[in-house]
């Protein structure tokens, strides 16, 4: 075991587990660490964002940061089990095929799919990975992590990188995505997240055949 990894985890165990509001002393004691080697990592964590300060004493706490390294309650059999009758709802409304979709690293895979005039289903391409870029699907991870933005934009002419900077700044803002035209011609896809304590776990695509929208209209369909 690598010691340096061993000990950053304790003392985030120890700082969440002890009413995360702690000494460095009492880590140091606790720990059985010398207090310059507890104050290294502390400082290392705070430039990392998780940990913090507190504004009026000199104790530590972990910040919601670390939320993001602990998986989802909800699984892909769950995710698939409650958005079953909503896409089938969204099928039955616009008369189209709507899918419920997954990120893979820098991919992204149909999980569920219903399409018109048939029951829901899991996808045929269930094993199949779909780029991210050019998507509204793929908009919607984007927008929403940092890391994988700035590996597929990086790859880009700055032109374009900075037009599609600006579009996934806005697909933030308004939380839902579209492509005209981008991934298939004469096609037209729209892009809901779906969240969990404010992670995505999913999104919801579905194709529009013309380009005249209005958000709200689409919003409600979740509901």
């Amino acid at each position: 075991m690598i010691q340096s990894i061993e000990r950053v985890f304790a003392i985030l165990e120890y700082v969440a587990s002890n009413g995360n509001l702690v000494r460095l002393n009492d880590i140091a004691t606790a720990l059985d660490l010398k207090k310059t080697t507890v104050h290294n990592f502390l400082n290392s964590l705070k430039e990392l964002g998780y940990i913090e300060q507190d504004e009026l004493s000199p104790r530590y706490r972990v910040t919601p940061k670390l939320q993001y390294l602990v998986a989802p309650h909800t699984d892909n059999n769950s995710l698939k089990t409650k958005m079953r009758p909503v896409l089938e709802k969204i099928t039955r409304l616009t008369n189209e095929t709507a899918y419920l979709s997954v990120q893979m690293g820098m991919y992204f895979r149909h999980e569920l799919i219903s399409e018109p005039n048939s029951s829901i289903r899991i996808s045929l391409e269930l094993n199949k990975d779909f780029q991210l870029m050019r998507t509204a699907i793929g908009k919607i991870f984007m927008a929403n992590s940092p890391h994988l933005r700035n590996v597929l934009l990086g790859k880009l002419e700055p032109s374009e990188r900075k037009k599609l900077e600006h579009e996934l700044e806005i697909v933030a803002q308004n939380d839902f995505a579209y492509d005209f035209e981008e991934n298939e011609k004469d096609m037209h896809c729209i892009a809901i997240p779906l969240r969990e304590n404010n992670r995505i776990i999913g999104v919801v695509g579905f194709p529009v055949r013309h380009s005249v929208f209005k958000k709200q209209k689409w919003i409600r369909l979740l509901n």
